[in-house]
């Protein structure tokens, strides 16, 4: 027999629920928005202990970013000269999509695409809230901006969809789980699978440089540096991979042992490079 509640009883339940929502309520999480103004860069508000804390993170991290940038152009030409990679059918396909994309982006941006990046945004930020064990209450997708509710937050959901090429990463699970359930790729079939991941790692980073201009609550409130330094070096990271998987001279060995060693080798490099630039100041004035 089913049981009703008394009136005492819901009205417990609802303010037990009332309480906990005062104390865990929704946060938004946003795509971009208009309305949005952050603090001064040097006000009071600003430097928290926490943004202090990862600024001085973001310090740390722009020479790992320079090593990861020095190596992929280093592995790159080493790549090119000596494996003859450029001639490859998996650059030239990469090559084409992402140029293609390119060229379509800034000739002709239409407020689908917009959409289409509002969507991705959005649903990355889901995705790694998920990953972070939070909930996600309400996704809001429009071409004018979006955002997601959620109980948590924290600097890899905030940050995650400017280096987490979302539709890059669907394609390659989608095409490992056609290839695995059903089909035998070939070698050309690689080859369109490499144009189609030009594009759309393309179409992240275009939509990612051009939206990053405008004022984001997601980079402002973990500090610009820190989170500019993430940003950089996490797409070298995966531009990195790319290289990896697409060359056959490059293994991730070879360039895991040219990052550490530019790394280790940076301190130095570093200061002799202010020694010969204070010398040839000082041979200018002196």
């Amino acid at each position: 027999m089913a049981r009703t509640k008394s009136k005492n009883t819901v009205n417990r339940t609802k303010r037990r629920t009332r309480k906990k929502n005062r104390k865990n309520p929704p946060r938004a999480v946003s795509a971009f928005t208009r309305a949005h103004h952050s603090a001064p860069f040097f006000s009071c508000q600003a430097w928290s202990p926490v943004l202090i804390a990862k600024f001085l993170i973001g310090l740390v991290l722009l020479p790992i970013c320079w090593v990861s940038i020095e190596t992929f152009f280093v592995s790159f030409g080493h790549a090119a000269k000596q494996g003859s990679f450029w001639r490859t059918p998996e650059f030239w396909f990469f090559t084409i999509g992402a140029v293609g994309w390119t060229v379509i982006f800034y000739t002709w941006r239409h407020k689908a695409m917009i959409w289409l990046y509002v969507a991705g945004h959005e649903l990355t930020h889901a995705f790694f809230v998920l990953v972070c064990r939070g909930n996600v209450a309400e996704v809001k997708i429009s071409s004018e901006g979006g955002h997601i509710l959620t109980n948590r937050n924290n600097f890899l959901i905030s940050l995650s969809p400017y280096f987490f090429p979302f539709y890059t990463i669907v394609l390659i699970t989608l095409w490992g789980l056609v290839e695995w359930l059903f089909l035998d790729f070939t070698d050309g079939h690689r080859q369109i699978l490499f144009g189609m991941i030009g594009l759309t790692w393309a179409f992240h980073l275009t939509f990612t440089i051009w939206m990053i201009q405008r004022e984001q609550p997601d980079v402002d409130q973990n500090g610009r540096l820190f989170s500019f330094s993430m940003i950089i070096l996490v797409n070298m990271l995966v531009i990195s991979g790319l290289l990896v998987a697409a060359s056959p001279t490059v293994a991730l060995s070879d360039f895991a042992v040219v990052w550490t060693a530019n790394l280790v080798t940076f301190g130095p490099r570093f200061a002799e490079s202010i020694r010969e630039i204070w010398l040839s100041v000082e041979g200018m004035f002196g």
